[in-house]
C-alpha cells in the first residue's frame, strides 16, 4: 500500500491541547473538526481550510498530553490521510490505528523533514516513507494493527457498530 499527499509538518512535542484545544471536546463532528489546530503556534488560522489527503510529519513525541480520542479523531475529520513521526505518544498513537488511521514511526525524521506542502509517500510493502531526494525507514506496521487499518478501524475490526 502506497499512501501519497501533501506534508503538513510538525515539530518535537506537540501536546494534544495544542493540535485539539479541550474547549472543542464534544460527541459532535462539526464542533470537534472546528477545534483542529487552534492552539499550534504558527498553524491557528490553519486548521479549517482542506487537508483531504495529506499526511502529517511530525518529530518526537507527538500527540503528546492527553487520552481523549477526539485528540486523534479530529485529524480524521479532517482529511488526514496518514501520519508518520519520530515517535508518538502511546495513548494518542493508539488512538490512531483504532481510529484507522495509518501511523507509522520512521527515526530519520529526526534529521530530515519535508516542506510544509511537499508531496510524501508512505510505502508500507518497502517500509518507507519518501520525499523529494529522501528515502526514510518506518518501522514495519504489527501485521494485527494492518488488519485493523483494512478494515477501517478496531470498530469495524470487531464487528461492532459505531454509533
Amino acid at each position: 500500500m502506497n499512501l501519497t499527499g501533501p506534508a503538513l509538518v510538525f515539530g518535537d512535542e506537540i501536546n494534544t491541547d495544542e493540535l485539539h484545544p479541550s474547549r472543542f471536546y464534544s460527541l459532535d463532528d462539526v464542533r470537534v473538526r472546528s477545534g483542529f489546530l487552534r492552539a499550534v503556534e504558527g498553524k491557528e488560522d490553519q486548521g479549517q481550510r482542506p487537508f483531504e489527503g495529506a499526511i502529517v510529519v511530525a518529530g518526537r513525541t507527538f500527540g503528546i498530553g492527553s487520552s481523549r480520542e477526539t485528540g486523534a479523531r479530529v485529524f480524521r475529520l479532517a482529511g488526514i490521510r496518514a501520519l508518520v513521526a519520530v515517535s508518538f505518544a502511546r495513548i494518542f498513537h493508539r488512538n490512531l490505528l483504532n481510529l484507522g488511521l495509518l501511523a507509522v514511526t520512521a527515526p530519520g525524521l529526526a534529521t530530515v523533514k519535508p516542506a510544509d506542502g511537499e508531496l510524501v509517500t508512505v510505502d508500507l510493502a518497502a517500509n518507507l516513507v519518501r520525499f523529494g531526494p529522501h528515502a526514510l525507514p518506518i518501522e514495519p506496521l504489527d501485521p494485527h494493527w494492518r488488519a485493523v487499518l483494512d478494515a477501517g478501524g478496531l470498530a469495524a475490526y470487531l464487528g461492532i457498530e459505531e454509533r
